[in-house]
């Protein structure tokens, strides 16, 4: 896979096993002529109204490269110049992917019922890509931003939200959508443990 983005494809699935009318998505990557063309399953499972469960292949959106490009930028060194090959059973790459497919297949959520009291400290400037840090009601949870508009960003959690009784209440990977003003810098968050920051 190179970071030049050969066409790469979604391909969508029913689960003959589920009777909730979930779709299954994995990475779809085209094969030369002879070669049968590689599928990678994802997490991801989203509601469908299908009535066919046959196989759909979607080619991947301009949207959806420009986040992974975006991404990848993030935790790898691209120079524009030349072309770099990616490993897609690298777990990087496929927790990238599995990040594009959230973006593009679900929903996310409003969480400002989870959102704790509104801090009074300096907020930084925040781009697609950033780890932020969201003040829940339970502690403070790492998430990592994917979309963003003059208002909202859309996260994806990082990890689960869970309540004083232990209960989950948000999943890992859950997308959700706050208003901008509501993230913090990453190093807030509870698990992030790699930084001696202080909280006022």
């Amino acid at each position: 896979m190179s970071a030049e983005m050969m066409p790469l494809f979604w391909r969508i699935a029913g689960q003959e096993s589920d009777n909730n009318g979930l779709e299954a998505v994995s990475l779809l990557m085209p094969a030369n002529a002879g070669e049968s063309p590689a599928e990678f399953p994802t997490e991801v499972r989203f509601k469908s109204d299908r009535e066919l469960k046959a196989p759909v292949d979607l080619r991947w959106s301009d949207e959806d490269s420009d986040l992974f490009m975006n991404l990848l930028d993030r935790v790898v060194e691209v120079d524009q110049s030349e072309d770099i090959t990616l490993d897609i059973n690298d777990g990087v790459v496929q927790g990238i992917v599995q990040l594009v497919a959230l973006a593009r297949f679900k929903a996310p959520k409003r969480f400002e019922d989870y959102l704790g009291a509104d801090l009074n400290i300096y907020r930084e400037e925040t781009e697609i890509g950033d780890l932020v840090s969201l003040h829940t009601q339970y502690g403070f949870i790492l998430a990592i931003v994917i979309a963003m508009d003059s208002i909202d960003a859309t996260c994806v959690l990082l990890e689960p939200l869970v309540n004083e009784m232990g209960h989950t209440v948000c999943a890992e990977n859950t997308l959700c959508a706050v208003e901008r003003v509501s993230l913090l810098p990453g190093h807030f968050a509870d698990s992030d443990l790699g930084q001696d920051e202080v909280r006022h």
